[in-house]
């Protein structure tokens, strides 16, 4: 989330009385969910190395580091972190990774600089489609604008990354974050339907969904799905 500022960690609270737990060590598809604190970094590994999407909250990586370590890997074993937006609790953790290729939205830089560690750079920006593959593994760039300029959702060997376009909350359902934390709450809700609307036809391909802030889903995905409107 973009402030810490006590109000905003007393609406912390509230929302996490609604929403579900991240699921420290959760596996969807070839990645497994890492607890960084109040957000997640998910980690998918290879004989060589792994990759990233989003950094986490923790500068020393630690909570990363230990998942490595029981895959036979290091911090310095991370090849590539995607950014799926600029918010400090994204990219704080990039330090952590001295080897690896920043990869974010073209819009989203000038975010990332602004809120990320000192001396940061984004090695290589994506558009709205591009797939590239890193580790064995393919990615695909979906911009999904509103929480922030160049905000994205990542596809990638069957699993959606939405980082914090979306949440699942405790009543089983799928919305967008809390109209405090995005610089347009109307267009992040709009622009995750058109999000939903724009892989239904490929429905088939996705086989599990994950939030950067909560569980997530596999296997039965029709929440997100089903997702609709705020009346």
């Amino acid at each position: 989330f973009p402030t810490r500022r006590s109000s905003d960690l007393l609406l912390l609270l509230t929302l996490a009385c609604s929403q579900t737990s991240i699921e420290d060590g959760a596996v969807y598809g070839p990645f497994t969910q890492v607890k960084t604190s109040f957000t997640s970094a998910f980690v998918a590994t290879s004989e060589t190395g792994a990759v990233l999407v989003d950094a986490g909250f923790q500068d020393n990586g630690k909570a990363v580091g230990a998942f490595l370590e029981t895959q036979g890997l290091t911090l310095d074993d991370v090849s590539d972190v995607l950014i799926t937006h600029g918010h400090s609790d994204h990219v704080a953790g990039l330090p952590a990774y001295p080897n690896a290729k920043i990869w974010a939205h073209e819009d989203e830089v000038e975010l990332i600089l602004e809120e990320g560690p000192e001396g940061l750079s984004v090695d290589e920006t994506l558009v709205d489609g591009q797939i590239i593959e890193v580790q064995g593994f393919s990615f695909e760039t979906l911009l999904v604008t509103g929480h922030t300029t160049g905000n994205v959702v990542y596809l990638s060997d069957g699993v959606l990354h939405t980082g914090d376009s979306a949440f699942l909350f405790k009543d089983g359902t799928v919305g967008p974050p809390s109209e405090r934390f995005s610089l347009d709450p109307a267009e992040t809700q709009a622009e995750l339907l058109a999000l939903r609307d724009r892989l239904e036809p490929r429905k088939d391909e996705i086989t599990a969904v994950t939030f950067a802030h909560t569980g997530g889903l596999s296997g039965d995905l029709s929440a997100f799905w089903e997702m609709s409107a705020a009346e």
